[in-house]
């Protein structure tokens, strides 16, 4: 009896032992800020040069007081990283508005990866310095709604950033600014570091959400097996979309809707109509912006997709569905890429720079009216 009184005075010994040496080493860790905090969010951070003054590619933030302000708001679409600095879409917006005899000014507020939730942030943050007549939400349905549901960027359980969330009907968060620091355990970023591993932020935040996308574990029928052959071959990082959870370019094509992919839309609508808030109180008119791609580039009616013995029933129609239910109320205007090369790359969709220019110049031609109308002295 007394070797196991013993014994257990010993294991407690060595746990008490154990558990200090932990809170010594947590303490020393904070006290030299080594690992440093993971950030929420992010802004541009390849050239200090390109920035404007709230840190997004672009001009410097001037303007007169007779100018027409016009923001693009976006994601990578709006920084563009494709383009050299002098042809980005705001350059070329500005410049194809002010060929029309306008007197106007654009800057960019936004960057990659960013959905509506960051969106909304970085406007904010404007506002609090600048003004806008005009406000561009440069709209990337692929992306956008799993954007806004997720805590990461891509791909599974990628960069922290600001979420909002919500509970019932209502509009809820964000759980973080941008540029916060995300309290955490500097021993468990440290393991996280050894171990090339990330917090599994992704998988505790799905616990919110409702159930996703299940799709056919057997078909019988003719299948597309496109899905298939990029996955092998990994083209445009195919293996990381991640179709059990809808944190995936390919989820909106998904039919039917899941609860999950609902609730996004109902999240997306939320975090857009705030922004349009922000908008009006601040004067100005918002305007939902989206390029068409080409009919080629487009899913030809419903189709069954097998990837990795799993059925996917998608269409067009259930994107195009989906686009319409997330703006339904709101003004859009949807200019056509006028030309076939439009993509950077076979691996990369976004707009070249040739494209780039001749969709910023049929979207000045489209907005024309607006802004005479917006700045009836011009």
């Amino acid at each position: 009896m007394s070797q196991l009184k013993s014994n257990l005075i010993n294991l407690l010994l060595i746990l008490c032992s154990f558990s200090v040496a932990l809170i010594l080493s947590e303490g020393v860790l904070r006290l030299i800020d080594r690992p440093p905090l993971q950030v929420a969010g992010w802004k541009f951070s390849q050239s200090e040069s390109e920035e404007n003054q709230l840190g997004f590619r672009g001009n410097p933030i001037k303007y007169s007081p007779d100018d027409f302000v016009i923001i693009l708001l976006g994601d990578s679409h709006v920084e563009a990283g494709a383009c050299i600095y002098d042809r980005m879409p705001e350059r070329r917006l500005e410049h194809h508005l002010n060929t029309l005899g306008k007197k106007v000014k654009v800057f960019s507020v936004g960057a990659w990866g960013y959905g509506q939730d960051q969106q909304l942030l970085a406007l904010r943050e404007y506002y609090q310095q600048y003004r806008a007549d005009l406000v561009i939400l440069w709209q990337t349905p692929e992306n956008d709604i799993w954007n806004n549901m997720f805590p990461t960027h891509w791909p599974a359980n990628g960069t922290p950033k600001p979420t909002f969330w919500l509970e019932g009907n209502q509009l809820q968060g964000p759980n973080y600014k941008i540029g916060d620091k995300i309290p955490s355990s500097r021993l468990g970023l440290l393991l996280h570091r050894v171990l090339k591993s990330s917090p599994k932020r992704d998988d505790a935040w799905e616990k919110r959400l409702p159930s996703s996308y299940v799709p056919l574990t057997d078909y019988q029928g003719t299948v597309n097996q496109e899905w298939q052959q990029r996955w092998n071959s990994d083209l445009g990082f195919m293996k990381a979309e991640n179709l059990a959870s809808e944190k995936s370019h390919l989820s909106i094509f998904l039919s039917p809707q899941s609860p999950r992919m609902n609730y996004g839309i109902t999240l997306t609508r939320k975090l857009i109509k705030a922004i349009e808030s922000e908008v009006i109180e601040n004067q100005g008119k918002l305007l939902i912006f989206r390029p068409q791609k080409p009919s080629k580039d487009r899913l030809l009616g419903e189709q069954i997709f097998v990837l990795n013995d799993k059925y996917y029933r998608a269409s067009q129609e259930q994107f195009q569905e989906t686009i319409e239910e997330i703006n339904q109320g709101f003004q859009e205007v949807l200019i056509p890429i006028g030309i076939e090369d439009y993509r950077v790359s076979l691996e990369d969709g976004h707009l070249n720079q040739n494209a780039v220019d001749v969709v910023m110049k049929d979207l000045a031609l489209e907005l024309a009216n607006t802004v005479r109308d917006r700045a009836p002295d011009f």
